[in-house]
């Protein structure tokens, strides 16, 4: 026996017999034995009516005894989770043994290291997203990080590397070049001194590159959530593929129904991995899936319903349970399959319902609704599996930030939605009534009185208070609990327990004593406040520890009682103040009762046990469970089934005309965006055509000028600087932000667009060395005048004429000379146009060379930027087209939803009606007058029932029942058809 309440094998039985007599509407308040007695009358009538094929022995040992031992293992892993440092709930556990039977997740649980829970509730679509963007981002990382040192990353990015590479690239002698080496290799590393100007160029371009995609990274994420980053590089350009993997592993998980979205964000805590991870390499858990059994079997009530009662059981008493059902499985079986074909048998119903009456239970303890409620989400969850179906996306639905947006708030209504039909209502056991009160109040001697017990062992004596702990004791069907005493002096941990013990219970007994003091007051007007039935317990303290004055007691009771009505009084006005009805109060003399059962004169027992008011304090509690404790139970009952369903609906009732309304602006706006957007496109394609023009009859207007100064050693570089000037490469990426703006303003997302290949550095006109051409002076001349006259002489010399003597006249002279000297000078005028015609001709040959190379250039321009517009208006088209399917996929789903939310309506007037017929029926009044019930968000209840029932609903419910279900409640007459009227309303709710 435990502090608060006791469970034993025998009451572990009871709940796993009820949960499969459930259809019958038993409760596992009538005890193992009743119970098993009934299951046997269940399979003897079902042999009987001869409508129910004997099933295969131990046709649901399977399903019990793997619900049996996953509650083992959750019972496992929340000790595993203590040992270290974490406390586990039964949820918690469940979620742990969940997501350890995942088939995958020791592989992920290292990369899921990190992960914000928001990462886990991400959409699909928005994991695609990213998924498209990022990589193209970070692409220039990669190349930006290829033969550069990783020292120097963090440093050189702090120098300006537009002007670096501008200066860099002059003539290495000049005063700039140098200063920007220098200006680089502060940054740099030794080994980076040995690199030449054109070395360091090309690196420090890369640099640029990763600068540039790490901005445009920012970029991305400056527009996006903020966990992206989780999904972004760890280092500099390395994508974190593996968290990619994982978290789409995780939300395949969840999409599948594997595991639910709420499970899955245990993965976001570090010491939950943690456990899985130790409980993996433990084996505590089994990692092989199971096949759930058919959702309306007696084995799915079974699985649904064993872990809510396995939570108050140990692990021992669950390994006793599986060796019980195997020994009596033959006879579980037979009772399984009587109650899966009691509905389509209408002989068998009517005899094993009949076998409900005979059970020996106190008045209205079995709830009948139970099942009902039971049936009404199966059938809802059998509906919703078969409705909402994976619907597949083209690669271009995650463009559209609005379309993505409305898939992502469907996506999660339909997580709701199946998650709040998975939850089954649990079922509930012994009824629990908790004794509280002042300390020194008798609520021991109530106990001992209560059950009988004449042993004087725990009752206090003097001033000091004996109850430290809570605990159990039963009477019947009914589970007491004997509580510590509140407004104790000098501990409040006693009025802690007390507190906790009156929080499970279904009802309070309030031991009052001689007076109500602050504290005792205050805890009064909680329990008042709670809703919970409430006896309030009067406790006449007059002694009666001897014969003569128990027998004067049992001779003139009304003098003990004389100050009752005082105390009631006061009990009424601490109700008054809190605005509740009063409780009923009784006055009882609990301590005379205890002495009766001692007394060695029977007669004088008997006539004091009447006189103690004690079987007054029986009946009225008995009634007080009947008609206010199981009804409320009953209330707990349906909202466990009601509240997840009512949450998902008002949620839907919200979100879906937000979707709605979306979608319909997708749908209108989808043509003419297309059509604004490839408008928008051509214009901007066309201005850079336009732009492009004119640069071109710039760059020929400037050709002649640059013609003139190649042919050098650095005619290389002055190209390179004259096609630099031109800054084409500014034409592209001002189209493609041009684009990408375009695209963002509405919504959408543009891939990266086409590239052309990158042009060769050596991409430039082919010139030969320029000639050089020399002006002919007086110095040729005259060296050509003496190689005449050395010529004359010669000839005189070669004639036989001695030169001395060989004096030619001087007219002679004169005219050989002017003769010679003309020679001369053709040859030089000769040499000289041989010189221009090969300067004409190397300027005419490497003019044409660079229009060539410049109409390549240009053309090779044009060539990209048409093939930008290209790419970008077939993204478009394909986006439209793709768009427009799946804008017709999302509708569909959308639809189903609207559809869905309307059977979830309906099952919550339903179990609003199961309900409201519960209560009219423990009531004394006739269930079946009740034609309809609501709740609605204004905390009101509306029954509908036929006029001239009216008045009799109106005694029934409002006067007993009204603060059970709500603070108000309207009956209202109906003339006509109450399922035009349900139908119109819940119309009126869409």
């Amino acid at each position: 026996m435990n502090d608060t309440e006791v469970n034993d094998t025998a009451s572990l039985r009871a709940e796993v017999l009820a949960l499969l007599l459930e259809p019958l509407g038993v409760d596992a308040m009538a005890g193992s034995a009743s119970l098993e007695r009934l299951a046997k009358d269940v399979k003897a009538v079902a042999q009987a009516c001869g409508c129910a094929g004997l099933p295969p022995s131990g046709s649901t040992l399977r399903w019990v005894s793997e619900a049996a031992e996953a509650c083992i293992e959750e019972q496992e892993l929340g000790r595993l989770a203590t040992a270290r440092g974490r406390t586990l709930t039964p949820d918690g556990a469940r979620a742990l043994r969940e997501l350890m039977r995942l088939e995958g997740v020791r592989s992920h649980l290292q990369a899921l290291e990190g992960v914000p829970v928001e990462a886990l509730r991400v959409d699909l679509a928005a994991v695609s997203i990213a998924e498209r963007l990022l990589p193209g981002v970070l692409e220039p990382c990669h190349r930006a990080d290829h033969e550069w040192p990783k020292e120097i990353w963090r440093s050189i990015r702090e120098i300006d590397l537009e002007r670096a590479l501008t200066d860099l690239s002059r003539r290495r002698r000049t005063r700039q070049a140098a200063d920007a080496r220098e200006l680089v290799l502060k940054h740099s590393v030794s080994a980076a001194r040995d690199l030449q100007n054109r070395d360091l160029v090309t690196r420090l371009e890369k640099v640029r590159d990763f600068v540039a995609a790490e901005q445009s990274y920012e970029a991305v994420l400056s527009v996006r959530p903020e966990w992206w980053r989780w999904l972004g590089p760890d280092a500099r350009s390395r994508f974190r593929s593996d968290r990619r993997d994982a978290l789409l592993w995780a939300i395949e998980a969840r999409d599948t129904g594997a595991a639910s979205g709420s499970t899955l964000e245990m993965l976001a805590d570090d010491s939950a991995r943690a456990v899985i991870e130790h409980g993996l390499a433990t084996a505590t858990v089994s990692t092989a899936a199971s096949l759930a059994p058919p959702a309306t079997t007696s084995a799915a009530r079974l699985v649904a319903g064993l872990p809510a009662v396995a939570s108050r059981t140990d692990i021992s008493e669950l390994r006793a349970l599986k060796s019980w059902y195997t020994k009596n499985v033959a006879l579980l079986d037979r009772v399984a399959a009587a109650m899966d074909v009691r509905r389509t048998e209408p002989d068998l119903r009517e005899a094993l319902e009949s076998l409900v009456g005979e059970l020996a239970l106190p008045s209205g303890a079995v709830d009948m609704s139970r099942s009902a409620y039971r049936d009404i989400q199966s059938t809802l969850r059998a509906e919703v599996e078969a409705r909402l179906q994976r619907t597949s996306y083209s690669a271009h639905a995650i463009e559209s930030e609005d379309l993505v947006g409305a898939i992502s708030h469907i996506g999660a209504l339909e997580r709701e939605l199946r998650d709040a039909v998975q939850a089954m209502p649990a079922v509930r056991g012994r009824l629990l009534v908790a004794v509280a009160g002042r300390t020194k109040s008798g609520k021991t001697t109530l106990r001992k009185a209560l059950t009988r017990d004449a042993d004087r062992t725990g009752i206090g004596r003097g001033a000091h208070r004996t109850t430290r702990k809570t605990s159990a004791f039963e009477i019947g069907s009914v589970t007491y609990l004997d509580t510590p005493g509140v407004a104790a002096k000098d501990d409040d941990l006693d009025a802690q327990r007390a507190r906790a013990a009156c929080d499970i219970a279904d009802a309070v007994i309030w031991n009052y004593a001689d007076t109500l003091r602050d504290e005792e007051s205050a805890e009064l007007q909680r329990l008042l406040l709670s809703g919970k039935p409430l006896l309030a317990v009067v406790n006449v303290k007059e002694r009666v520890d001897t014969p003569d004055r128990l027998q004067l007691f049992a001779q003139r009771p009304e003098r003990a009682f004389a100050s009752t009505s005082g105390h009631a009084v006061r009990i009424e006005q601490v109700s008054r103040a809190v605005g509740v009805a009063p409780p009923v109060v009784l006055a009882v003399h609990a301590a005379a009762a205890h002495e009766a059962l001692s007394t060695g004169d029977r007669e004088l027992g008997d006539r004091a046990l009447r006189a103690s008011r004690l079987p007054e304090l029986e009946q009225s509690l008995a009634q007080l469970l009947a008609e206010r404790a199981i009804p409320l139970r009953a209330v707990r009952l349906a909202e466990g089934v009601r509240a997840p369903l009512a949450a998902f609906h008002d949620r839907a009732v919200e979100v879906l005309p937000q979707i709605g309304l979306a979608l319909g602006e997708l749908e209108r706006s989808a043509t003419s965006e297309r059509v604004a957007l490839l408008e928008a496109f051509r214009i901007a394609g066309q201005n850079k055509r336009d732009r492009l023009e004119a640069e071109r009859h710039r760059a020929q207007e400037r050709l002649p000028d640059v013609v003139r100064d190649l042919g050098g050693v650095d005619h290389a570089q002055r190209w390179s600087d004259f096609i630099t000037g031109l800054e084409l490469e500014g034409l592209f990426s001002s189209l493609e932000s041009e684009f990408e703006q375009e695209t963002r303003k509405r919504g959408r997302v543009l891939r990266a667009l086409a590239s052309a290949p990158e042009r060769q550095d050596d991409a430039r006109p082919r010139v030969r060395a320029r000639p050089d051409v020399k002006v002919v002076s007086l110095g040729t001349a005259a060296a050509a005048a003496k190689g005449a006259a050395t010529a004359l002489l010669g000839s005189f010399a070669a004639k036989g004429i001695p030169k001395k003597l060989a004096v030619p006249p001087p007219a002679a002279t004169a005219v050989y000379v002017a003769e010679t000297l003309a020679g001369a000078a053709k040859a030089v005028s000769s040499e000289v146009d041989r010189a221009r015609q090969a300067k004409d001709k190397w300027t005419s040959a490497t003019t044409s060379a660079a229009e060539a190379s410049l109409d390549e250039l240009f053309d090779w321009v044009e060539a990209r930027l048409t093939r930008i517009v290209d790419d970008a208006t077939a993204q478009v088209d394909a986006q439209s087209e793709a768009q427009s399917a799946d804008i017709s996929s999302t509708r569909e789903r959308f639809e189903q939803l609207r559809r869905l939310r309307s059977a979830v309506r309906s099952a919550l007037d339903a179990i609003d009606l199961v309900l409201v017929r519960r209560l009219q029926a423990l009531a004394g009044g006739d269930p079946a007058v009740i034609r309809l019930a609501r709740r609605t968000p204004g905390a009101e209840l509306r029954v509908w029932t036929d006029a001239s029932r009216v008045v009799e609903v109106r005694a029934c419910l409002q006067d007993q029942f009204v603060d059970v279900l709500t603070e108000r409640m309207e009956i209202c007459p109906d003339s006509g058809s109450l399922g035009t009227r349900g139908a119109s309303e819940g119309n009126a709710d869409d």
